[in-house]
């Protein structure tokens, strides 16, 4: 069961409505995400033979898994299968890191009524995804 996270749930409909993140408005963030995530060089490196329109409708997806867990407390088969893909990508368990740093940097810039306690909120709604990602990146998720 997952507490009530008002802020995080008030936020996410003023950036992307009820649904998930369908439309302009939602790519334009996703797109500023990415401005911001691949200011690393380290992170930049692995989206150099990158499509952006269709990362942005991956991550689309992938963020949609990330709350759907925080929501249920149950890894999805697809969140399973996004872990699996990252880790055959070389993808360190530390960029997830960078990853929420520059998605909550983003929420921050598009959600005029952010504030640290929003942001905090976001952190706490997504952590418990991206740590499964990161586990089954490290070996310790479930596999298969």
């Amino acid at each position: 069961m997952t507490l009530p996270n008002p802020l995080f749930e008030e936020s996410y409909g003023r950036l992307f409505g009820p649904g998930v993140a369908a439309g302009g408005e939602a790519d334009r963030f996703f797109l500023t995400f990415y401005d911001h995530f691949l200011r690393d060089p380290e992170i930049a490196k692995l989206f150099t033979e990158t499509d952006m329109d269709q990362q942005v409708q991956m991550l689309k997806r992938s963020l949609f898994q990330v709350v759907s867990f925080y929501i249920s407390g149950e890894p999805s088969a697809e969140l399973q299968r996004i872990a699996e893909v990252h880790k055959g990508l070389g993808v360190e368990s530390s960029m997830f890191d960078a990853w929420l740093e520059a998605l909550v940097e983003t929420v921050a810039e598009y959600d005029v009524r952010a504030d640290e306690a929003t942001r905090l909120a976001w952190c706490w709604a997504l952590t418990p995804g991206m740590t499964y990602i990161r586990m089954v990146i490290l070996g310790l998720g479930r596999t298969g």
